[in-house]
C-alpha cells in the first residue's frame, strides 16, 4: 500500500528566483564562465591584487596568451608576494571571472589564447 501526500504537486513550475547573496566584509563574489549564474566567495584583498596584475599582463591586441604563458606572466609579476604557491589558482580564478564578465575573451583555437576586450 502506497502512502500519498495530501499536498498538491505543481508540475512544470519554474524554481523560485533567488536574490543575489550579499558578501561578507572582505569577501568578493567571483563568477565562473563555466558555471553561469553561480558565484564563489573569495578573499577580496587577494582577489583584487590578482585581478589588477592579471588585467595588466593580458594583452589587448595580437594573438593573446596561452594558458602556460598566462601562468608564467602572473608568477613573474607576483613573485615574492603573499600568494606563494597559490599563484596558479588565483590566476585561473580571476581569468574565469574576467571571462564571465566579458573583460577577457578566448579565441577558441588550439592552443587556447586569451586577450582583453
Amino acid at each position: 500500500m502506497a502512502i500519498r501526500s495530501t499536498k498538491p504537486v505543481a508540475k512544470n513550475m519554474p524554481p523560485a528566483a533567488k536574490a543575489a547573496p550579499k558578501p561578507k566584509p572582505g569577501i568578493v563574489l567571483a563568477l565562473n564562465v563555466n558555471a553561469p549564474g553561480k558565484t564563489y566567495p573569495r578573499n577580496a584583498e587577494k582577489y583584487e591584487a590578482a585581478r589588477k596584475v592579471f588585467l595588466k599582463v593580458i594583452p589587448r591586441t595580437g594573438p593573446g596568451v596561452t594558458q602556460s604563458e598566462m601562468m608564467a606572466l602572473m608568477k613573474k609579476a607576483l613573485e615574492g608576494s603573499a600568494f606563494g604557491s597559490t599563484v596558479g589558482w588565483w590566476t585561473k580564478t580571476v581569468q574565469l571571472d574576467a571571462e564571465a564578465r566579458g573583460e577577457v575573451v578566448r579565441d577558441g583555437g588550439k592552443p587556447l589564447r586569451w586577450k582583453r576586450k
